[in-house]
């Protein structure tokens, strides 16, 4: 019992210090965690620093998701800018939504946040004080006074308005009456316009045997057939009818926008004929010409039966001229150089003077240099190339090979003054750019920067005009534009990519002078 005393005397000590050594570390950790919280509860949480404080109004131009960065121009300031972009920049649509990078496309307007020094983009926000209208085939472009006209509306429009075919700028002379747009802009200005539907190229090939007849394109385009045709028709699906003397065939074609569809008739079966071909050169281009005393069209080549014909060519100044042909199965030229008539001299008063007619004017088309110059789909020569002048609307295609072919619209006024022509140079292609049949060889031309100065007014007395670009307003001659049916007012579209390529402003270009 002593014994048990004696060893519970001895625990007891321990017990006691091993309890004050619990409490105690005890009591210093809750004191520990109690600081802590005090400390961490009068810590107020710092807010993050905005480094986006630049804002501007901004026409995208190009975006590439490669390299992560977007051309910009910034109208307001009239500049162009490349900014780049990463995942925490924040693409919403007009209404707030969330977009993905790949849904903006050139020409959509849009409000940006951005770091200037470090040309990151914080934000993009497609405009919501922007309008677009889309699909439009009724409108009139008319770069000489910056103006244009969508369906009964008209707006304002400079200099600097951007324009873009499938992703890349054009000059606004590249847009023809076929052309199908978009236009995008703010109140009453018109800031970029897009090609929604842009125009190709049909060529005959082996179309001998049907010179005279006719061709349809769909409900697009009819015209008779013609040596050397190159036809401008809108970009699609088509079939084309062909018609001429017991003559009635189709055939599928597909319209690439501004190529070169060949379309080769030489398996035409062609019956034995009881007409003939006959191809007229007269000079000058405005006589009247007659066969059998019946006024015909020379324009395009005219059947007529096998045999003797009599053939005559008048023109005010000139002399007449009459010669028989023999029309045969095969096609023949009639070539007939008329003579100016001799000045038929007046006596008034004491004085002697000389009259002679004056003619309805010439157009010359004098730049670029060394292309094939076709008006209405019609072969006119090599540039520079002069003819006699048409009053009316018309569409100037210049082919080249190796380069893309264009095409621009031209007003052209009765009044009987010489004008001359200078267009923009052709863009050289990427390889063949050529349709044959319905297949399609090569690639679309390398994009092309181009700028041009716009002048108006110039007091000379001659009566020369020269035409950069489409307008002269002088003259009435304008970068006009009208098609038949209306377009709608729609959003702003959500697919499209680019090049991140800075480009240029694309000017318009007018000239009017009277050198």
């Amino acid at each position: 019992m002593k014994k048990f005393e004696k060893i519970q005397n001895s625990i007891k000590p321990l017990l006691l210090s091993l309890c004050l050594i619990l409490t105690g570390c005890g009591a210093a950790s809750l004191a520990q965690e109690s600081t802590f919280e005090s400390a961490y509860e009068n810590v107020e949480e710092e807010e993050p620093v905005n480094i986006y404080t630049s804002s501007a109004s901004v026409v995208i131009e190009a975006v590439s998701e490669e390299s992560q960065a977007m051309a910009m121009y910034l109208p307001d300031r009239n500049e162009n800018r490349v900014f780049s972009y990463d995942g925490t920049t924040v693409i919403n649509d007009r209404y707030g939504s969330a977009m993905a990078v790949i849904q903006l496309q050139p020409g959509d307007i849009a409000e940006i946040t951005y770091n200037n020094e470090l040309e990151k983009l914080g934000s993009i926000t497609l405009s919501g004080d922007a309008w677009s209208y889309e699909g439009i085939a009724k409108y009139n472009l008319n770069a000489g006074n910056d103006s244009a006209t969508i369906g009964e509306e008209s707006f304002n429009m400079g200099s600097n308005v951007l324009v873009f075919s499938e992703g890349r700028p054009i000059d606004t002379g590249e847009i023809i009456h076929q052309d199908i747009l978009s236009f995008h802009g703010k109140g009453s200005n018109v800031m970029s316009i897009t090609v929604d539907k842009g125009h190709g190229y049909l060529e005959l090939k082996n179309s001998e045997a049907l010179l005279g007849g006719w061709i349809e394109v769909g409900q697009t385009v009819i015209s008779q057939i013609a040596e050397d045709m190159l036809i401008t028709v809108p970009e699609g699906e088509y079939t084309v009818r062909l018609t001429a003397e017991k003559v009635d065939v189709t055939r599928d074609v597909t319209i690439e926008r501004n190529k070169v569809t060949e379309l080769d008739l030489g398996d035409i079966e062609i019956p034995e004929p009881d007409d003939g071909v006959v191809i007229f050169e007269i000079t000058p281009e405005s006589a009247k010409v007659y066969v059998d005393d019946k006024s015909v069209k020379t324009t395009y080549p005219l059947r007529l039966p096998l045999g003797l014909h009599k053939v005559t060519a008048e023109a005010d100044g000139y002399d007449s001229l009459s010669e028989y042909i023999k029309v045969e199965a095969e096609t023949i030229t009639v070539k007939m150089d008329l003579e100016k008539a001799k000045a038929v001299e007046t006596v008034s008063g004491n004085g002697i003077s000389s009259s002679a007619s004056t003619g309805s004017g010439r157009i010359t088309i004098e730049a670029p240099a060394d292309v094939s110059v076709y008006q209405d789909n019609l072969y006119m020569g090599i540039a520079p190339v002069t003819y006699d002048k048409t009053a009316g609307d018309h569409t100037i295609t210049l082919r080249r090979e190796g380069y893309v072919t264009r095409s621009h619209d031209i007003v052209v006024t009765d009044d009987g003054r010489d004008v001359t022509y200078a267009f923009p140079d052709l863009e050289p292609e990427n390889g063949n750019g050529t349709v044959s049949g319905n297949s399609i060889n090569g690639n679309s031309a390398n994009d092309r920067n181009r700028s041009q100065n716009q002048t108006s007014g110039n007091n000379s007395n001659s009566n020369n005009n020269t035409v950069s670009g489409n307008s002269v307003s002088g003259n009435s001659l304008t970068d006009s534009q009208s098609l038949d049916s209306n377009g709608e007012n729609s959003g702003n579209a959500d697919s499209g990519d680019g090049n991140a390529d800075n480009t240029d402003r694309i000017n318009g270009s007018s000239t009017d002078s009277n050198t």
